[in-house]
This record gives structure tokens, sequence and C-alpha cells, in this order.
């Protein structure tokens, strides 16, 4: 068995280094003996869905977003019946934004209900998550100029730092293995938790996790996870 992963827009989505999350996520299949192999396709590329276990999407900036945007709309049919077959999607960043209704009045792929509006200032803040998926909470950074409303799948509690919009403390959006969010460092690098819970979507069984091999991992993620607790 192979795990195939699809890597979309690397060259123009991928802000902030969140390649990394691709080469965390590999490198783990790969410690559990399971085969994969990632493949990169872009704009004007043609999309197969259905020959991958696995959709990544990085955070670009508000030009590329549009352009991925209209490259996108070309598939909506194809990453609604994606999703709704449980096929796994991780969006990160502003790329996440696309799956909704509209990005500032121009319409988006519409998969879900929430609306993206453009804020005056950028909004940066260090974060805390839970999520009902893991009981490890999340940690990472939030870097954007959006604020989300209307929306009926989060993904996160916040427990500290900011949410969608300055109104609730919710962040994100999950539906079935579908998992959107801003939340950059990238993920899965500084979340070893929620690295083993995605490992284990893709193998379809529990795996077990030789912690030694994370051992950096678990220990920068405890250190940033105290720092912060500490600032609450």
């Amino acid at each position: 068995m192979t795990i195939k992963i699809l890597h979309l827009y690397a060259d123009i989505m991928n802000l902030y280094g969140e390649y990394g999350n691709i080469k965390v996520l590999e490198h783990a299949l790969k410690l559990n003996n399971i085969n994969v192999l990632v493949e990169k396709k872009t704009v004007d590329d043609e999309l197969l869905l259905n020959d991958y276990n696995m959709i990544y999407i990085g955070c670009g900036t508000e030009k590329n977003q549009e352009k991925v945007l209209e490259h996108l709309k070309k598939y909506k049919d194809d990453i609604k019946k994606y999703i709704e077959n449980n096929g796994i999607i991780l969006a990160t960043g502003n790329s996440y934004e696309m799956f909704g209704k509209q990005i500032c009045e121009k319409e988006a792929l519409g998969i879900f209900d929430f609306y993206v509006e453009r804020t005056k200032d950028r909004i940066t803040s260090d974060v805390i998550y839970q999520s009902k998926c893991i009981e490890n909470e999340i940690v990472g950074f939030v870097n954007k100029m959006s604020n989300i409303t209307h929306n009926l799948n989060p993904f996160f509690k916040v427990c500290f730092g900011i949410g969608e919009n300055e109104n609730n403390d919710y962040e994100g959006v999950q539906y079935k293995n579908f998992y959107g969010t801003y939340v950059l460092g990238p993920l899965l690098a500084r979340n070893p938790y929620f690295l083993k819970y995605i490992v284990e979507k893709l193998a379809k069984k529990k795996i077990s996790w030789n912690w030694k091999d994370y051992e950096n991992e678990r220990q920068g993620y405890e250190l940033v996870l105290e720092e912060l607790k500490n600032r609450e």
C-alpha cells in the first residue's frame, strides 16, 4: 500500500515555510513503514482528486489566493465529492478561506457556509486551541487580515489567543476529514500529537507510535505550551 498525497500550489501557496507540514508528514509515514508518494500540482494542471489519499494546501498572498481560487472553481463538484467520501484535506493559513461562500463579497467555492471579511489591520497572535480530534492542545501562530462569520463547523475552541472573529472563541473548520485553520507553525511540525492523528487517519488504523523518534518535537511542544499558558 502506498499513501498518495497531493500538495497543491506548493510554488505559490507556501508562505511561512508551510511546505514543512508535508515534509514532517512524509517523514512520519516512512518512520512507520508506510510507503508515501507526494505529488505537486499547480495552476493550470489537471486535478484528478480521487487518485489521492490526502490533499494539502498552504498559505499564500491574497493575489495568489485569487489565482488558486479560479483554478479550483473548475473542480468544485469534485472537491465536494472528495470531502463527502471522507477524503482527507488539510488547508492551512488563508487557503481554507477559499472553501467558504464568499471572500470579501467575491464568490468562493461554497463548500461550507462561512463568509470571509477583510480587516483593516493585520491580526497576529500565538494561540492555544482545543479540538475534538485529540486530547492534547494545539499550539501555533496566527497571522491574518480576515474575520470569519457564519461558520457552522468550527474546528477549534480557543484556550488562548484569538478566534475566527472578535465576537467568538472558535477557529477553523472541520467537517468529516476536512481540516482548515489559520494556524501556522507549521501546524504538523509543532504539534506531534496532531501529526500522529493525521498519520493514523491515512493509515486507517492505530499506529504503535515510537515517541523516542519525536523526543525533540515533544519537548518543543511542551515548552511552547507552558510558555503560552504562563501568559494567560
